[in-house]
């Protein structure tokens, strides 16, 4: 039995993942379920994030637009830090203020605040003696912010509160009601200024009278201000880790919630493969067997909801794909899970998400992910041949506890037998 038995496959099982989670721990990778280990080398699809995975998280006002539609001033600066705001782009910057947190976490609220800190200081357009009394959240179905602020003092037409929203541009529009021509021209805006690979959003204001707050924005009076373009530059180790990816045969997903021709023009940077960007409209107009054709091309996924990107991993994995996905939010919990590798990440990643996962970056970098893949591939080689030395060397001593049976004289008695093991299984 001691012979013919090969009980070191548990051990090596447990032993060779358990020194690799280890070693992962080292390159930045906490691992939280230790069957990702092995199930890491064999990934055939990367799914992540754009913003703070491949980019820096780093925001910066870097462009400004607001007037007619039709010839809008535009005020871009990229690079460098600007001298002076011009008059007429300042309520353009107060609402973005306006529509974020007072006191903001978020690295784009950070920006506009720092911003405003720069260049509203003294003008009348930055209003802490206001109070923050309703606000309207981020949702699927509308990707806008709106606060609503009390004045103190009278306005225009008696109003004593005052509104600002910001968000997707085609939100913001449609809160504004703008005519088909204005849209058009706005959205050519918005299209040039994501092609300098901005993130873009649109911003509004407008006014109302007493407490009586209605449940939805919609039902709210939006002017239309104009947009704020943002850059948040790629990580310096993005390209050459896509390029490890792509030759070691896995394919990088890019998923974001950014403008669609943001999204291209940063995974052209980053080393994608040039092609068609499916948007969070087309893919649900899209059944499954038509979703799973559709992803054989696609490297860039936008204006995705964190829902879709449920849809994404099973399409992925209905195709027989083996997929990991990066997410911090905590919509983005079903996907991880579904995922057969959940990448959380560490820094801006919420409990949720951590607890959804399988693995976590502790510096939410893209390029730990690679260094992780590379050592699950390693780990998954040396179970292999683990389990083959394993079997071949129970092969000889299977023969020699047998050979008394044929006929033989005893060549090896239990005690041979057990030292034997007891050298065999260290060495493997």
């Amino acid at each position: 039995a001691m012979a013919l038995l090969p009980e070191e496959y548990p051990v090596v099982q447990t032993l060779f993942p358990a020194l690799g989670a280890r070693r992962l721990t080292r390159e930045g990778v906490l691992t939280r379920r230790i069957n990702a280990i092995e199930t890491l080398g064999a990934v055939s699809v990367l799914c992540t994030d754009k913003t703070g995975t491949l980019t820096q998280n780093q925001m910066t006002v870097t462009a400004l637009a607001m007037g007619q539609a039709h010839a809008p001033q535009i005020l871009h600066w990229p690079g460098t830090t600007l001298p002076t705001l011009a008059p007429q782009f300042r309520p353009l910057l107060e609402h973005a203020i306006l529509a974020s947190a007072p006191e903001p976490f978020d690295p784009m609220e950070h920006a506009f605040h720092r911003m405003g800190a720069e260049h509203l200081q003294d003008t009348g357009h930055l209003h802490e003696d206001w109070t923050l009394v309703h606000s309207y959240a981020l949702s699927p179905a509308l990707p806008a912010m709106s606060h609503i602020w009390r004045t103190g003092e009278p306005m225009d037409k008696g109003n004593d509160h005052s509104i600002s929203t910001k968000g997707a541009p085609e939100a913001v529009m449609a809160l504004c009601h703008l005519g088909d021509a204005d849209r058009q021209q706005w959205l050519a805006t918005a299209n040039q200024l994501a092609g300098l690979g901005l993130r873009v959003l649109g911003v509004a204001r407008g006014q109302l009278a007493g407490t009586d707050f209605p449940g939805s924005p919609h039902d709210l009076n939006f002017e239309w201000l104009g947009l704020i373009g943002l850059t948040d530059p790629l990580r310096p180790d993005i390209p050459e880790a896509v390029a490890q990816c792509r030759s070691a045969g896995i394919r990088v997903i890019m998923i974001t919630g950014d403008y669609p021709t943001t999204a291209r023009v940063i995974a052209t940077q980053a080393g994608l493969p040039d092609g068609e960007v499916l948007t969070g409209s087309e893919l649900a107009a899209l059944d499954e067997a038509a979703l799973r054709e559709r992803l054989r091309d696609v490297h860039t996924c936008a204006r995705i909801t964190p829902a879709q990107k449920l849809r994404l991993v099973q399409a992925l994995q209905a195709s027989g794909e083996v997929v990991a996905m990066t997410g911090d939010g905590v919509n983005d919990a079903p996907a991880l899970q579904a995922a057969h590798v959940g990448i959380a990440m560490g820094l801006r990643g919420t409990d949720v998400a951590r607890e959804a996962s399988d693995l976590v970056l502790v510096d939410d970098r893209f390029s730990a992910i690679v260094r992780a893949i590379r050592s699950g591939r390693r780990i998954f080689d040396n179970l292999g041949l683990s389990m083959r030395y394993i079997f071949a060397i129970h092969i000889p001593i299977g023969l020699l506890a047998l050979w008394p049976l044929l006929g033989g004289p005893a060549l090896l008695l239990p005690l041979h037998l057990a030292l034997l093991e007891l050298v065999i299984d260290p060495a493997c």
